[in-house]
């Protein structure tokens, strides 16, 4: 999608890289771009490589100027600049409510208590944030991408392990949501083999979140058997492999051979 010139959206200086807001939104940007200085510099630290980078804090009204993302409020990286939501969105609303026929009450009271009545999930996107910017590292550093889970794996890995040094306030708020997985009926989505993760949104955000939240489960697992080590290990295993002559598919072998844990996910991947 060809977006427009950037026409409402003013600088926010004293960050080391651009910042723009939309207007009344400045005090909103600094404090988003703060968190986005501290996730780079830790991402940074973790994968040795530098991007580039612009950050958009959009309303409603300015987002479609800035990214090709429809939905308002899904932060979104891509060409160097990461957008993210001035504040609450409505598809936040619609996604709760998407979920509600399923959960059980004790994941009602869980969601009531840490998001509010009515929930609001800003502070769960928040945490996506930081998810978004580990794909400008992605973007940047490989020449290509391999199996989509994996690509969202090790984006998830950045957030929880970020979250867990840096933000470990915000862990909650990312594990109550992720918690809906375990009430979101699995037995009706059309696609649920980890390499069918690309076609999920065909069938909407409920299909594509089922995998995300495993993701992110995951993610906490890998996390905690290998920190900073094993999440560098994959990106630098994806640098390398991407120069194959036929990359395809990931298989359980070169997994293994990065880290028996990912194999794991592999083998015990909810299918």
């Amino acid at each position: 999608m060809a977006r427009t010139e950037l026409r409402r959206l003013s600088p926010v200086s004293g960050f080391p890289f651009a910042v723009r807001a939309s207007a009344g939104a400045e005090a909103r940007a600094e404090e988003l771009a703060a968190r986005t200085e501290r996730a780079i510099t830790w991402m940074t630290d973790a994968l040795r490589f530098v991007p580039t980078l612009r950050l958009n804090v959009a309303d409603e009204q300015d987002w479609p100027s800035v990214t090709d993302m429809p939905l308002y409020g899904m932060p979104r990286a891509i060409d160097g600049e990461i957008t993210v939501p001035v504040g609450p969105a409505p598809f936040y609303d619609e996604q709760l409510a998407s979920y509600m026929p399923y959960v059980s009450e004790a994941t009602r009271a869980n969601l009531r208590e840490q998001y509010g009545e009515p929930g609001s999930l800003v502070s769960y996107y928040e945490a996506v944030h930081v998810h978004e910017l580990t794909h400008l590292y992605h973007q940047q550093d490989w020449a290509s991408y391999p199996d989509l889970w994996l690509v969202e794996l090790h984006a998830n890995m950045a957030m929880v392990g970020y979250l867990s040094e840096m933000e470990p306030d915000m862990l909650p708020a990312m594990r109550t949501l992720t918690g809906v997985v375990y009430d979101m009926p699995a037995d009706t989505l059309p696609f649920r083999a980890l390499p069918d993760m690309e076609h999920a949104l065909e069938h909407g955000l409920f299909n594509y979140a089922w995998y995300f939240f495993h993701l992110t489960d995951a993610a906490e697992e890998l996390w905690e058997t290998g920190g900073t080590r094993l999440f560098r290990r994959l990106y630098e295993f994806v640098r390398a492999r991407q120069h194959a002559a036929e990359p395809g598919h990931v298989t359980r072998d070169e997994m293994w051979a990065v880290h028996p844990a990912l194999a794991q996910v592999m083998d015990e991947w909810p299918a």
